[in-house]
């Protein structure tokens, strides 16, 4: 294609492979409610909950029933709560005005917590929004409590069918993280940054799915606590898989690849099957990998020699979510996408309050999706909103011009659901041509007026895309400090304790797992920062600098690691301490330097 990197990437389409069973809930999610309201010749009432039914067919997903009932019921609160909102406000503007400003704030520093929060957040500013475009008869309570029982029925055919295959996500996740990890080892010098971070988002899902998203600890004996224990396992030949790289262990590299991939085989299919492994190797790093792959081959809960567990201890729900808002409010960073959010929306429900623009809430909705920064950048949301938007316009006003009001257009809404579900997840601008033709639909029965509703649609969203440009990229550029510079230092920063750790002092293996999770979470999350930033033009220049300085740290991590489990073998080995203390030093030189805006200096 051609044109400038950042449009390609923009438009780039990922091959996600289609998921039949949330196309199929999707699709009876959305059709119940509809049908109810059909029957009971109430159609509007029916359109009402169908929002509360789409809302929740966006928020499916194929993760363990716990995941799926928080992932499904927080949103669909959120979105509750946020059309009660709106519709209070009886159509006075300065008290439309007010409310989104405050909405967006509390929106803006709960989206940075996780993302089942960032989903929440966002479900409860949009929903507001969209409460002050609907319409303001009596009782103000009926929309909102429709929203809520919409969503109903699919909640219930996707716990439903969570719990017909107990334990089914969780072992797909651990395998997953499995062969992911047989990936790396198998990776040459080219694809090991890649697979080495492929793997880090894999391990990292497989604790959100087993560990992580639980309120209790693994009961002894269940299929959460012998996989837990495999999680164990694996995070010694993570930090042993750097052994692969160097000329001893290189040859027996797809050995320990194919015996990995057995494992997973076997966790995913609760068969067990035979695994070799090769000789072992006259080196200490690589000896502590085939002691590390065997380890992971031996079945059972517990953990091979007794060492204790590496799973981190969380505390109790609700104080952890405490924990979590209170460090948002001590964040600056969070402050200040919180305040930027508020601004762009701030200004944006003045223009649609003063402009005369009908029932104009696609617009503020049409800023904050474009503004939010975890869903892409600013000039990739702005170019594949309006192109998906018009293209959902165009569907959207040939259904209404052809079809008529009843169950053809219900037979419509079910079919672009499904495709919704089926094609969202490969390009925003996809998402955007399904999403807007269902929503122009459900809005026509509330009240709106037929066929002028879609070119009121399409105005709206030119107008929220001038005014995203111009507050949320013009005035107010997205802040990547934060999110670029500032975490590739505190990176380095916990490399120069991890070194402190494993080759001056005795660091004890939980202290040092965390510290090496810590250090590949950062730079997982810096990579994704730079895939991202792919889409905005303005860092281009600045994009091969942080990318030089994430592979330096990649780098120097490899070869700590495998320096660090050398030195925790059978027989001891590694660096002077003086070595390591200079290492430590630059280390923390590189962090000033990336903290002081002045990336890319020479490695030490």
């Amino acid at each position: 294609m051609p044109g400038p990197a950042w449009l390609r990437h923009a438009a780039e389409i990922r091959a996600v492979p289609v998921d039949r069973a949330l196309v199929t809930r999707g699709a009876l999610g959305m059709f119940v409610p509809l049908a109810i309201g059909q029957l009971a010749g109430r159609p509007d009432l029916g359109a009402a909950a169908g929002l509360g039914a789409y809302g929740a067919a966006v928020d499916d997903t194929a993760a363990p029933w716990r995941t799926r009932a928080l992932t499904l019921l927080l949103p669909q609160l959120g979105g509750a709560i946020g059309l009660a909102l709106g519709r209070i406000t009886g159509g006075q503007a300065w008290a439309q005005i007010l409310l989104v400003a405050v909405v967006a704030l509390v929106s803006g520093l709960l989206s940075t917590i996780g993302r089942i929060s960032d989903m929440a957040a966002l479900v409860l500013l949009l929903a507001t929004t969209m409460g002050l475009g609907l319409p303001t008869a009596p009782p103000w309570w009926q929309v909102p409590l429709l929203f809520l029982l919409g969503g109903i029925p699919l909640m219930l055919l996707s716990l439903t069918d969570a719990l017909r295959h107990p334990g089914r996500a969780e072992r797909q996740a651990v395998a997953g993280a499995l062969r992911a990890v047989a990936d790396l080892l198998d990776a040459d010098e080219d694809t090991w940054t890649e697979r080495r971070h492929r793997a880090t988002g894999a391990m990292d899902a497989a604790y959100d799915t087993v560990v992580i998203r639980r309120l209790s600890p693994p009961r002894r004996g269940s299929t959460a606590a012998q996989l837990a224990a495999h999680l164990d396992r694996l995070i010694e030949v993570i930090a042993s898989a750097p052994a692969v790289r160097t000329a001893p262990a290189r040859e027996s590299a797809a050995e320990y690849a194919d015996a990995v991939r057995r494992v997973a085989d076997a966790v995913e299919t609760r068969i067990p099957g035979p695994i070799a492994l090769p000789p072992v190797p006259p080196d200490q790093a690589g000896r502590a990998l085939r002691a590390a792959v065997a380890a992971l081959a031996t079945p059972g809960e517990e953990p091979a020699d007794d060492r204790p567990r590496l799973l981190p201890t969380h505390p109790a729900p609700l104080r952890r979510l405490a924990g979590a808002v209170a460090g948002r409010f001590r964040d600056p960073a969070a402050r200040r996408y919180a305040l930027r959010l508020t601004m762009c929306l701030t200004v944006a429900q003045t223009v649609a309050s003063v402009s005369g623009l009908p029932r104009s809430g696609w617009l503020v909705l049409t800023v904050a999706l474009v503004v939010r920064p975890a869903l892409g950048t600013v000039p990739a949301r702005l170019l594949t909103r309006a192109l998906g938007t018009t293209a959902g316009v165009l569907i959207g006003l040939a259904v209404i011009t052809v079809l008529p009001p009843g169950w053809w257009r219900i037979g419509a809404v079910v079919v672009l659901t499904g495709l919704l579900q089926a094609y969202a997840r490969r390009n925003y601008a996809l998402q955007t041509l399904f999403l807007t033709p269902v929503m122009l639909l459900l809005a026509d029965p509330l009240g709106l007026a037929g066929s002028a509703v879609p070119a009121a649609r399409l105005l709206d969203t030119v107008a929220g895309c001038a005014v995203a440009l111009v507050c949320g990229y013009l005035l107010w550029p997205e802040d990547t400090r934060a999110r670029v510079p500032d975490r590739l230092a505190r990176a380095y920063e916990a490399m120069a304790e991890y070194a402190d750790h494993a080759l001056v002092a005795s660091g004890d293996a939980g202290s040092l797992h965390t510290l090496r999770r810590r250090i590949h979470g950062d730079l997982a999350a810096v990579q994704t920062e730079l895939t991202r930033l792919h889409t905005d033009p303005r860092h281009h220049d600045a994009l091969e600098t942080w990318r030089d300085d994430l592979a330096h740290a990649e780098q120097v991590m490899a070869r700590l690691t495998t320096t660090a489990v050398a030195r925790h073998g059978d027989t001891p080995c590694g660096p002077p301490r003086d070595a390591a203390a200079n290492l430590a030093a630059h280390l923390r030189r590189r962090a000033t330097d990336l903290r002081k805006h002045r990336p890319g200096q020479t490695a030490g």
